[in-house]
């Protein structure tokens, strides 16, 4: 028997059925030890001819690790979890691996997605996933095992190698890591490791990473700083250490530090193209233009960073040649801005956000909407499908032409069918050009779901705006269902501003009105849109609802967010006398003013 594939698991009925896919063509065998599932994860498992085992869970993953392989009777053991899969391209690669007499473990890559849905926030591991069976190799550590060989049947001549074979890893997906409340016992684990050794760096980087998850990041960089007191640039996890403490510094807007850190890491890796792409982001953010294009095209030059260096998944390519379009789109070099657009796309053709770039520059250069169509059609090629329209639709949203998203999303309709978020876009179309009833009924057909809050809000917003107030105020009374009390308030005192009516304050208090602000900004910015004039002229009255000494510098943002620049100008101006209130966002906005009217 060739392979074994070796797994602990529990409770994992959401994931394994897709992991045991990804392998079971490849695999002789499946050993799968449960630690007290009480979901259908042996029901599942059972289904693929899995062996199954039961470990009592002792909070040690070396412990049921090591018991997963013992069961195991194939040449070669394949470690994954149940929230992994592997890469089916990457298939054939593998089985050829286990052909090498030369290599007895194998780290392969782990691509973890991160954020709310797989997509393109993604960060690279190195993780333990072939190792050849008894040959005296065991995992040890509670948490985040490692690898441990037992020199007497090891052959010291037997090689330890990297290869780039791929693996997606779903458990740190928002909804997994609260399901699992994995940071939880996480922490627990590694604070009881802590207190027996208080001074092993791998413990405390791995007990900052949980923190940094948590989005605790004093914590996470006192943790990082203890384990940076014994760094050793030859240990693995040293250069996700200096990483990682490089992003916390930045969190904590620490950034001299944050360069200093950079500098270190860069003198032990030079071709850590990570923290290049950090250094140049950092720059790129203090407006520090010249170095961050530099930073950027050195990136690019470097390539994507060897494996034991690479967390960021991109940086080599896509990443900065995407930075490099925005940098130039705001210095209005909009030949370059092209230029990177297109890199980017070529690097990365799933990642479509450039398109909002060139749609931005076709405007900007003074295309006709026709000619933009046909340009970023073109882009599609063949697959202009459901999706390539959903996505065109989007573009011509933010370039504020509604009438040809609208077409685009009936195009889409046509190909997927009717759903809630096609009816949820098409009615933000109509909404915003002022066809309001049409508007309402597409927001009738959402019933369910997550956009029946949006609907729902955007229909009291309808009525508002076609004077139908007694609607509004039946809609309003329904809308507390969604407990969001500070927003139907908002939506009350608009309607009684357009009717004329007595509107009392919102707040009198300073702290408490900071709450409502966003809120209100966020109906002004779509009245200024989908009503007219007057309308918005007269819903400027909910500034006066409120005790905030910001409101003249973010209407003046707004303002100028949305191609009214004089207007801009003249709120900044007077936020300026009133309020004494301005940012360096605000005077590059005023500077950018003036410069267009000369």
């Amino acid at each position: 028997m060739l392979l074994s594939l070796c797994m602990i698991v529990k409770n994992e009925e959401d994931n394994l059925e897709r992991c045991l896919e990804s392998v079971k063509d490849i695999v002789n065998e499946i050993i799968i030890v449960d630690t007290g599932s009480t979901d259908h994860t042996i029901e599942i498992a059972k289904k693929y001819g899995a062996k199954i085992f039961s470990f009592d869970w002792n909070n040690n993953f070396s412990d049921a690790r090591n018991f997963s392989i013992d069961k195991a009777s194939g040449e070669w053991i394949l470690i994954m979890d149940a929230d992994d899969e592997l890469e089916a391209q990457d298939k054939p690669k593998l089985l050829k691996l286990l052909n090498n007499p030369e290599v007895d473990v194998y780290f392969l890559q782990t691509l973890s997605y991160v954020g709310d849905k797989p997509g393109h926030d993604i960060v690279s591991n190195l993780n333990v996933r072939l190792i050849r069976n008894n040959k005296g190799i065991k995992f040890q550590g509670a948490i985040h095992e490692q690898i441990h060989i037992d020199s007497n049947n090891f052959n010291k001549n037997k090689k330890i190698c990297i290869e780039k074979v791929r693996f997606y890893h779903y458990g740190y997906l928002n909804k997994n890591i609260d399901t699992k409340k994995k940071r939880k016992r996480n922490i627990h684990i590694l604070e009881k490791l802590i207190k027996k050794d208080k001074n092993n760096g791998f413990n405390l980087f791995n007990l900052g990473n949980e923190y940094f998850a948590l989005g605790d990041y004093t914590s996470a960089l006192k943790y990082y700083k203890k384990s940076y007191k014994n760094f050793n640039p030859f240990i693995g996890y040293s250069p996700k250490l200096l990483l990682r403490m490089v992003m916390a510094l930045d969190e904590l807007n620490r950034h001299q530090e944050e360069f200093e850190i950079i500098e270190v890491g860069l003198k032990y890796y030079p071709n850590f193209t990570d923290l290049e792409f950090i250094k140049a982001s950092l720059n790129y953010k203090l407006g520090n233009y010249l170095n961050a294009i530099k930073g950027f095209k050195k990136c690019i030059s470097l390539g994507e960073p060897p494996l034991h260096l690479s967390f960021i998944v991109g940086v080599g390519s896509y990443r900065p040649n995407f930075a490099l379009s925005q940098i130039y789109f705001e210095l209005e070099d909009y030949n370059n801005a092209y230029y990177y657009s297109i890199e980017t796309l070529k690097s990365k053709p799933d990642f479509l956000v450039p398109l909002y770039t060139i749609s931005r520059i076709l405007a900007k250069e003074k295309y006709t909407s026709n000619e933009i169509r046909s340009k970023l059609e073109s882009f599609f090629g063949k697959n202009l499908n459901g999706f390539a329209y959903i996505t065109l639709a989007d573009i011509f949203f933010s370039l504020k032409k509604y009438d040809i998203a609208y077409d685009y999303l009936k195009k889409a309709e046509k190909n997927l069918g009717e759903n809630e978020k096609l009816f949820y876009f098409k009615g933000k179309c109509l909404l915003n050009l002022k066809k309001y009833k049409e508007a309402i009924k597409c927001f009738n057909k959402i019933k369910k779901g997550k956009y029946y809050e949006l609907a729902t809000y955007e229909k009291i917003l309808c009525n508002i705006l076609s004077t139908n107030f007694n609607n509004a105020v039946k809609l309003l009374m329904s809308a507390k269902k969604f407990c969001n009390s500070k927003t139907i308030e908002i939506y009350t005192a608009l309607s009684k501003i357009l009717q004329d009516k007595k509107c009392h304050p919102i707040s009198n208090n300073y702290e408490e009105s900071k709450e409502y602000v966003d809120l209100i900004f966020i109906l002004l910015e779509k009245l200024l849109i989908a009503s007219t004039p007057e309308i918005f002229e007269k819903s400027l009255q909910l500034l006066n609802l409120i005790e905030c000494d910001e409101v003249l510098l973010k209407l003046a943002k707004l303002y100028y967010y949305n191609g009214y620049y004089n207007l801009a100008y003249q709120e900044f101006i007077r936020s300026i006398k009133i309020f004494n209130k301005i940012d360096i966002e605000g005077l590059k906005m005023m500077m950018k003013i003036l410069y267009l009217n000369k």
